[in-house]
């Protein structure tokens, strides 16, 4: 058996909904598709103003019009991730979940996995999560496709406690959440 103790921290889940909403591998067609969006707009004006005939104006007014759409375009393409981060924070920082961010005790077993805190105790059999997800700093072991439960590799004491844990995950992960929608980052 294997016991974590830890605490997720407002920054833990801005980068866990962050990462689950916008950065992660599995959003670059998200993020691609985003960006074509942003991009069709101007490109479309741009056409229709050289067709009519707009851009045989002034030198200045037609830097005018193209300065105006660049900006327009590099605004929208910068506050998407941005807009995201400001949601995680709006979900973070509403009093209604605070319990989100308490001490918490984690046990992990060939059972499953129990996690405790103040308010609750919650146990989990290895079948119920259906993926894993690594970054970095995190693991995210999903219940559901938006629900996880989010463990800090911070929370490890040593590296055999860290490879203990990989091991068991290994042995009692389904191949569809080990495998088959593994990403890491």
């Amino acid at each position: 058996m294997l016991s974590l103790n830890y605490a997720i921290s407002k920054e833990d889940y801005v980068f866990f909904y962050t990462y689950m909403m916008w950065d992660s591998p599995e959003n670059a067609g998200k993020r691609n598709w985003f960006y074509v969006r942003q991009l069709l707009p101007p490109i479309l004006f741009l056409l229709a103003f050289y067709y009519t005939g707009l851009f045989n104006r002034s030198n200045q007014f037609v830097l005018l019009i193209v300065g105006f759409l660049a900006l327009t375009v590099i605004t929208s393409l910068k506050s998407a991730r941005g807009n995201t981060v400001r949601q995680a924070e709006k979900i973070a920082n509403d009093p209604g979940n605070e319990s989100m961010f308490s001490n918490r005790s984690l046990q992990v077993s060939d059972a499953g996995i129990t996690v405790q805190d103040e308010l609750s105790e919650t146990r989990y059999r290895w079948k119920a999560f259906c993926k894993r997800m690594e970054s970095e700093r995190f693991f995210f072991l999903f219940t559901n496709n938006v629900q996880a439960i989010i463990i800090p590799k911070r929370a490890f004491t040593s590296s055999d406690q860290l490879q203990q844990f990989e091991k068991m995950l290994t042995q009692h992960l389904s191949i569809d959440a080990e495998f088959g929608r593994f990403i890491k980052s």
